[in-house]
């Protein structure tokens, strides 16, 4: 059952204001907390977007729901907003995010000389931040975090346990970044001399983490002989590789198990599902859209599409060849068919 409480009761009225919505029923109705459809009881804000969900809403216990458009749902609160589900995320911020109250500076932390600490942290037990440090206001690391020497964490940014920020990292504000995560290791660059021995590429350049992103659990974002940057916004699921000297452009989001090959550049608000992989320093184009899998070799321009393994087609192409490979066992049966006609016309005319 979902357990997570408001902060305090709130009306349907207040609400629609907050997630912008206009309200089908009683903007008196009082709801405490935003839950999954089929969790939601008495009390309970909700989302219905798909025609599954839409289908069962005089079923549901919800004391409103959130939907697309206005429905004939007799005695039902609805809160109609043109996307639910951003509806629902502002509606589950607005009734249960914590505000934040420092903790204090754990007695074990140790800081390196010249560094400077902001105002009103939260920084928990078994912390070691390096030489030369700025850390901003209300940020909180969680027991665990090793920073570097001259590293910059920026106001209200939340570092979860055992994640590791080699030296002359920068963070900006308002980051999230959680656990296991590693930022700023070494590209993986060498050359091999003349006896075959790999000689190392030495990375001096730093990792750039912008405002308003947030990296999860258990990534490594290198750093290479230039910066490694993840522009403001940039969203990354779990297990992503950033290889050296990448960039990625403005609110672009990255689901799992994705890898990107050093020197690759992502333009802004791209979408890039799981298990994608480039080729080194190749563009992504703004507004690109890479379907799970996708292993992509050469540059993508803005706006497209590509879907596909290996390698990375555009998209109404590669699902063309997909409805032709899904036929080709009856093609091979009708192409042996005529073979075997033209062989017997053949051996005919060779009769006569």
């Amino acid at each position: 059952m979902f357990q997570s409480e408001s902060i305090q009761p709130c009306n349907l009225e207040r609400l629609a204001r907050a997630i912008r919505a206009e309200i089908i029923g009683d903007p008196r109705a009082v709801v405490r907390r935003a839950v999954p459809f089929d969790q939601a009881g008495e009390g309970d804000v909700t989302f219905a977007a798909e025609n599954s969900f839409l289908a069962e809403i005089s079923n549901c216990k919800a004391t409103a729901i959130i939907v697309p458009s206005p429905l004939d749902a007799a005695g039902r609160n609805l809160l109609v907003a043109r996307n639910p589900k951003l509806a629902f995320a502002r509606a589950v911020q607005f009734l249960h995010a914590t505000p934040y109250k420092p903790s204090g500076v754990s007695p074990d932390l140790i800081a390196g000389a010249g560094t400077k600490l902001g105002c009103d942290l939260s920084i928990h037990p078994r912390v070691t931040i390096g030489r030369d440090c700025r850390i901003g206001n209300r940020v909180t690391l969680h027991p665990g975090i090793v920073i570097g020497d001259r590293c910059h964490v920026g106001d209200d940014t939340v570092i979860h346990p055992n994640v590791s920020i080699y030296d002359d990292c920068e963070i900006g504000s308002r980051v999230i970044i959680h656990s296991g995560t590693v930022i700023g290791a070494d590209g993986f660059g060498f050359v091999a001399d003349e006896e075959g021995r790999q000689v190392k590429l030495l990375q001096r350049g730093r990792v750039i983490i912008e405002d308003d992103c947030e990296i999860g659990a258990n990534c490594a974002i290198d750093r290479g002989m230039g910066d490694t940057v993840l522009r403001r916004g940039v969203k990354l699921d779990n297990l992503i590789q950033v290889g050296h000297n990448c960039g990625i452009g403005e609110d672009t989001v990255i689901a799992a198990l994705a890898g990107f090959s050093g020197g690759t550049r992502i333009g802004r608000r791209c979408v890039i599902a799981g298990q994608v992989g480039t080729s080194q320093h190749i563009t992504i184009g703004d507004g690109a859209v890479l379907l799970a899998r996708a292993a992509v070799f050469k540059s993508i321009p803005p706006g497209v599409r590509v879907g596909g393994v290996i390698p990375a087609q555009e998209y109404s192409a590669w699902r063309r060849s997909q409805a032709i490979y899904s036929k080709l066992p009856d093609v091979v049966d009708r192409l042996k068919k005529i073979e075997k006609i033209i062989r017997e016309q053949k051996l005919d005319t060779q009769g006569e």
